[in-house]
Formats: structure tokens, C-alpha cells, sequence
């Protein structure tokens, strides 16, 4: 499973991109070919540049949410390239070290983040304002998308944690079933639960009960970047 990171640039392609790299990070960063590496820890990821796209400014606009300014979406919509970083090793642990090459192409002329794999999509500068090791719901949120449509809540994005995504029937009011997907999807990440078929799940000893039911990814199958491949819970009101 791989996670895929659009960045817009500033910068106009390839050589403009090797050139700043070697200056902004001192020579501990280098791209060659495919590859962006860290010199001092060894680590290499795929990155691929491609010409503008005319859709950014419109994926920037609806993957935020809200949270890009309308001056952010205007530099968006001018980039001059767009980088692709695509890392295959899933987990909280392999997360932050993704992190930091994104943190790299930002600094050399990136405008933003948008993660593929959910659609979530960040500025530039409310990127950088995220305190990742002291958040640890910020840091789910920046990746994992809540949405739903005619039959179900659900999160997508959760396999960038090596994880299943979760669903809730829309017969639970959308607030409740929010906080529940938000609630139960953290619990996940960060306290390594066994999870089996038939499980119950609250956020709270005096709230409802949830059943788990163990699926595929029905909700995203077929569909490139967004299907998790661990599957997906549902959750039934008990």
C-alpha cells in the first residue's frame, strides 16, 4: 500500500528542485532520479514531478475544508509544477518519517499538502502549525477524511496507519456519529486495540454501544488511492 503526497510548487520542474534542495538543506538532503534521500539517516523515498495541474486549486479548496484562504488558494492555482512523493511503508512510525520529507519540499518551494489516499489537503502555513508529537488528534485528522453519502458516515484514509477504515449507518445523527468515527478511529492508532468480529465499542460508559462487524473496504473498492486495504469496520448500534 502506498501513500501518496501532492505538493503544488513554486518551483518550475526537476533542476530547479535539485538546485534547492542542495541549498535549503545544506547538502543532508539530495534528489536524484526518482529518488529524495536523507544523506544522515539513510532514507530514501520516490518523488516525481509533473507539470501543473489545472484542478489544484479546486482538490486545495475542497480537501480543506474550509481551512485554506482564499489568498492560499490564489498561489495554489499559480503553481509551476506539481511534486509527488509516494512512500509504501504504512504506520505510525514510518508516518513521522514521512513527515520530514515533506517538511523538506516545503521549505523548497512547496505551497501545500494534499494526501491522495483520503483527499485531506492542507496550506502551506496550517501545515507548519501542526505540533504532530504533542497532538495525536490533530495528527489523525490531518490525514483521515469523515464524509458520507445516502447509506453511511465514514472515515477514508485510515491505511496510511496500517489500518481499516471505519462506517456507521446514517441512522445515527451526524454529530454523534462524528465523534464516534473520530473516537473510535483514534483509539485505534494510539492504543493498539485488538479489534475482532463481534466486539462492542463506547466512547463513554454511559453512551451507546456500538457492534463491530469485520468488512472489506466496500465503500472505496475500485477506487485508486482511497480503497484500504485492511478493510473497514462497521459499527452498529447495539
Amino acid at each position: 500500500m502506498e501513500t501518496v503526497v501532492c505538493i503544488p510548487m513554486s518551483l518550475e520542474g526537476q533542476q530547479e528542485f535539485i538546485r534547492q534542495v542542495i541549498s535549503v538543506t545544506d547538502g543532508t538532503y539530495l534528489f536524484a532520479g526518482l529518488i529524495l534521500m536523507s544523506v544522515e539517516d539513510k532514507v530514501s523515498i520516490k518523488c516525481e514531478i509533473h507539470p501543473p495541474d489545472p484542478n489544484m486549486a479546486e482538490a486545495f479548496e475542497i480537501g480543506g475544508q474550509g481551512t485554506v484562504s482564499t489568498d492560499e488558494i490564489a498561489a495554489i492555482a499559480a503553481h509551476r509544477s506539481v511534486l509527488y512523493l509516494i512512500w509504501d511503508q504504512p504506520g505510525l512510525t514510518e508516518l513521522h518519517r514521512l513527515h520530514a520529507f515533506i517538511k523538506v519540499c516545503l521549505k523548497c518551494g512547496g505551497l501545500g499538502v494534499k494526501f491522495e489516499n483520503s483527499g485531506v489537503a492542507h496550506s502551506y502555513h496550517s501545515w507548519e502549525a501542526m505540533n504532530f508529537h504533542e497532538n495525536t488528534l490533530e495528527l489523525m485528522q490531518a490525514h483521515v477524511m469523515l464524509t458520507g453519502d445516502e447509506h453511511y458516515y465514514y472515515s477514508t484514509g485510515m491505511h496510511v496507519f496500517g489500518l481499516p477504515d471505519t462506517a456507521v449507518p446514517v441512522t445515527i445523527d451526524n454529530r454523534q456519529a462524528g465523534y464516534l468515527l473520530t473516537e473510535f478511529n483514534h483509539y485505534q492508532i494510539f492504543e493498539s486495540p485488538e479489534f475482532k468480529e463481534g466486539h462492542t465499542f463506547s466512547t463513554s460508559a454511559d453512551a451507546p454501544y456500538f457492534r463491530l462487524r469485520e468488512k472489506t473496504d466496500w465503500i472505496n473498492a475500485g477506487l485508486e488511492c482511497f480503497e484500504n486495504p485492511y478493510g473497514r469496520f462497521l459499527l452498529e448500534p447495539v
